[in-house]
């Protein structure tokens, strides 16, 4: 008789089931449960976020002995023994409790011409040049090189307010950023002080902060947005045992809050960092917290990169039917893991199953674990074994729950050790995932098989194969909510003088286009992500001097002239450039919100021939970002200050075409003296100025008296600017 397999992940075998109720087990998520259910961690404090009455969990936090750290609205964030949480869960007061296990992972001149930045730092038809002067730049990243000349002021001060290393464990409690309760704080002068603080061997936070705000004096080159922005930086802990990665992320976006309400300056706040599981519509909690962050006062602002998974086929949606479909996977580690999510309506009627299939040298089923829904086990850690005969195959463990108005279902695929990696050969075996019933899924996995599938004469069941695609491979959580800005990529240059003062070019990247890594939205419920683009492929910015060494002796083609910036690329790269450009549009505008800075990010967005005009949509979102528009203003409610709301100002067609209209009507103004219409080229030259006789009429425009390009028409009263507008002439 066979004797079954041993399975060598033995840790699954320390998990027990809880003792709880099903009310108390439906408010936490599957990795909370998972760290709950391994008894050798329940005296292990973790970090969590809970949604309810924020008095009542602070008192009983508190009493359970744990930290109530602050609330973000009705979500508090908490530290607590794993032992206590169900005790906290038991409370009628509390909705939800999450932890998370996503890893987040980085997502990484020219810039500021192709962004339309340097208008706005001469100042070209402004009220003055703006540079991000009194408004801080917050950084959440990998750190950042505070020794580099550009993170300083002319007079070799460093520009870095407030420090905030999350990675530091051997500190002082003094000297550690409150309420938090880990890693350190350094304040000004004493980041020049510090032996601790570096940056990752890669450069990734300096290169993002030398975007969005570097000073360009190191060799008087690769200036930054927002190059005078007070720096607040926050280093994340990427490598966390518990990866507790959006808990300690909304501690960060908190921190620089804060620290940006002591100077008295607005702040925005850049994320270049990500997940790409999750819901992918900005409903869990974490995003939650940090939409209630930004919402909760004026001259707020997050911008976040989209992800760098464009090419990458890590989704997979599609409608169920009676017909079985199968997916398969391929496992390239300890297991497989894949997360299927759906709206109620869409997902009670889904069932779904794992099975085992050999593919070499045949295609044969060994064998799978029953069909199941979400409604079979909700709220539980279960646990199936497919069986080949009586030797075992695999385990899966499965988790299924319904939170504010989602059903997900997480897959884990442990193989037993005849397909382990330790094995003969891995890829004479496959896992399924079956699906039949009615409704709809999207699911997320990095172990799905999209290519070299065999054709339906040698496999005639490969006709009821779905295939992952490249739709919906944007970053999860708080990416995808409407309130936080999140940027994709274009190519920004190929050639640039190197440190060896020769030219590195590549000709097969052609300027203007989008950068074919950068991710796609939308997101799971249809909204446009990312929201913008900006310049992230082939960006020129700072590096460390360590990394600039290593690389000029080995990688000379990577490090610029001057050996104080290098190249790198990717959405990482795009998002700084928005976020230096909402610093610019704060120090003009202090007093707006996050929504005015976004309404006008994408009302003044860019198109040309690669993008095309059928914007929005899920590449490009709204456009090309323009610094120049966002900050001058080329719409309703984004224009000077001083804009009339119950002013009508428009034109149409637009792009121009023989002949556009611009309309006004200025009825409802009191008295003026004089009003007229003047036209500004994109570097802010004044080419037109049309008097208006009537407080209401049209004035036409004709193609032949532009040359192609973008222009903006203010609507002026008195020798005010009250309504700005563009107007694209192709």
């Amino acid at each position: 008789m066979p004797v079954k397999k041993t399975v060598p992940l033995l840790f699954i075998f320390s998990f027990v089931f809880l003792v709880t109720t099903a009310q108390q087990v439906t408010k936490m998520n599957y990795s909370l449960l998972k760290k709950m259910s391994n008894t050798r961690l329940a005296d292990r404090e973790i970090a969590v976020f809970v949604k309810g009455d924020v008095e009542q969990i602070k008192n009983n936090v508190e009493n359970l002995g744990g930290v109530f750290k602050y609330a973000a609205g009705n979500i508090a964030a908490v530290r607590l023994p794993l032992s206590k949480i169900p005790r906290l869960a038991s409370l009628g007061s509390v909705q939800r409790i999450e932890c998370n296990d996503m890893k987040l992972q980085p997502m990484n001149d020219q810039m500021v011409i192709k962004n339309h930045i340097l208008e706005v730092q001469n100042g070209f038809g402004l009220p003055q040049s703006y540079n991000g002067e009194h408004v801080v730049a917050g950084i959440i990243d990998e750190g950042i090189d505070f020794t580099h000349p550009d993170f300083r002021d002319e007079f070799g001060r460093t520009r870095i307010k407030y420090l905030w290393d999350q990675t530091i464990t051997n500190f002082d409690s003094a000297t550690q950023a409150h309420p938090y309760g880990y890693g350190k704080e350094y304040i000004g002068n004493q980041i020049d002080t510090s032996t601790q603080h570096f940056d990752s061997p890669f450069s990734h936070g300096s290169h993002v902060a030398g975007i969005a705000a570097g000073g360009g004096l190191a060799v008087n080159n690769y200036k930054g947005v927002a190059p005078k922005a007070d720096l607040v930086i926050v280093k994340m802990n990427l490598n966390q045992p518990d990866n507790d990665f959006l808990s300690s992320l909304v501690d960060a976006v908190k921190y620089i809050f804060d620290r940006a309400d002591d100077l008295g300056e607005p702040a925005v706040i850049n994320i270049s960092l990500g997940t790409y599981y999750g819901s992918h519509d900005g409903r869990d909690i974490q995003a939650q917290a940090i939409d209630n962050l930004i919402t909760a006062e004026p001259g707020r602002a997050v911008v976040c990169s989209a992800g760098n998974a464009g090419t990458a086929p890590i989704h997979l949606g599609y409608n169920v039917t009676p017909d079985t479909s199968f997916t398969w996977m391929q496992f390239s580690s300890l297991s497989m893991y894949i997360q299927l999510w759906g709206d109620t309506a869409d997902f009670e009627g889904v069932n779904y199953s794992i099975a085992a299939e050999r593919v070499k040298p045949g295609y044969s089923t060994l064998g799978r674990i029953p069909f199941s829904n979400v409604l079979a086990h909700p709220g539980v850690i279960h646990y199936d074994t497919i069986y080949n005969d009586t030797n075992r195959i695999a385990i899966v463990g499965s988790f299924a729950q319904y939170w504010n108005g989602n059903y997900s279902v997480e897959l884990e695929v442990f193989p037993d050790s005849v397909m382990n990696i330790n094995g003969p050969d891995t890829s004479r075996y496959f896992y399924e995932l079956l699906t039949t019933g009615t409704g709809r899924l999207d699911a997320w996995s990095f172990d799905m098989v999209f290519d070299n599938l065999p054709d339906s004469t040698v496999y005639p069941a490969i006709s009821r194969y779905k295939t992952p695609d490249r739709d919906q491979t944007i970053v999860s959580s708080f990416s995808c909510s409407d309130k936080v800005i999140t940027v994709g990529s274009y190519i920004n240059r190929n050639f640039y003088t190197n440190v060896n003062y020769a030219v590195t070019r590549d000709t097969t990247l052609q300027p203007g286009a989008l950068s074919t890594f950068s991710s796609h939205g939308p997101t799971r419920d249809g909204r446009i992500k990312p929201d913008i683009t900006a310049t992230g492929e082939w960006l020129l910015s700072c590096g460390t001097q360590s990394e600039l060494n290593i690389l000029s002796a080995t990688e000379p083609d990577k490090v610029a002239a001057g050996k104080k910036h290098k190249r790198s690329s990717g959405t990482s790269m795009s998002s700084p450039v928005v976020a230096g450009i909402g610093v610019l549009y704060f120090q003009k505008n202090p007093g707006a919100t996050w929504q005015d800075f976004k309404t006008a990010l994408l009302n003044c967005a860019q198109t040309d021939n690669w993008t095309g005009t059928s914007l929005p949509d899920n590449a490009w979102g709204y456009g090309k970002a323009d610094g120049y528009g966002v900050v001058k203003g080329c719409n309703v409610g984004i224009g000077e200050p001083g804009d009339y709301d119950y002013i009508d100002f428009a034109v149409y067609p637009n792009p121009l075409s023989a002949t556009s209209v611009l309309y006004y009507d200025l009825n409802a103004m009191g008295a003026f003296k004089k009003a007229e219409i003047s036209v500004y080229n994109i570097i802010g030259s004044r080419i037109k100025t049309l008097l208006l006789q009537d407080r209401e009429n049209t004035v036409a425009v004709k193609k032949w008296d532009l040359a192609p390009g973008i222009y903006f028409c203010s609507l002026v009263i008195d020798g005010k600017p009250v309504k700005s507008l563009k107007l694209i002439a192709e």
